[in-house]
């Protein structure tokens, strides 16, 4: 059988995977839209005519390549990781918060001492709100069962003699 035959037969079947088309217009569907127009195609994909194309309309939240470094001269782009990182902590990229560091370290050393302070201070403060949260849950789970007496219980009742008894092969 011919391809061409094999499709048909596969369309008279109802197995054929792509659309048919039934007819043809000669005339643009597309011609009488204006910038900005939105529609729904018949797959229920939204379009939008722009200025010469149509695109797709994303779903996605429109977002630009990445974050900025906050520093003047800098401007660099927050795409590796230890820019990330140092990004989230002090707004600057990491060779731009090297910078501003050792600046503050050997050109004015109380400063830098009162930056790496208050960084240890909110470090503490983090540290102390996960030890708090464990103690609440160790608290919770307390409240549940304050005195497990099961294993006390087990060893009363199982008479177990509490010597060492030491293997004399080993010993030797």
């Amino acid at each position: 059988m011919g391809k061409n035959t094999q499709k048909v037969q596969e369309m008279l079947d109802g197995n054929f995977k792509s659309k048919i088309q039934s007819g043809y217009v000669s005339e643009d569907v597309h011609a009488n839209r204006k910038v900005g127009d939105k529609w729904t195609d018949s797959d229920g994909v939204e379009w939008e005519q722009k200025q010469g194309y149509r695109s797709k309309v994303s779903k996605l939240a429109a977002k630009g390549l990445g974050d900025n470094c906050s520093m003047e001269d800098c401007k660099k782009l927050i795409i590796k990781p230890w820019d990330k990182d140092t990004y989230k902590a002090d707004g600057r990229c990491y060779h731009c918060q090297l910078n501003y560091e050792l600046d503050l370290q050997f050109d004015k050393p109380i400063r830098w001492f009162a930056y790496r302070r208050l960084k240890d201070f909110r470090n503490m403060k983090s540290i102390e709100k996960d030890m708090e949260q464990w103690v609440e849950a160790i608290t919770e789970e307390r409240k549940e069962n304050p005195f497990d007496e099961k294993l006390a219980n087990a060893l009363s009742n199982a008479n177990i003699s509490m010597d060492i008894s030491k293997n004399k092969t080993m010993t030797n």
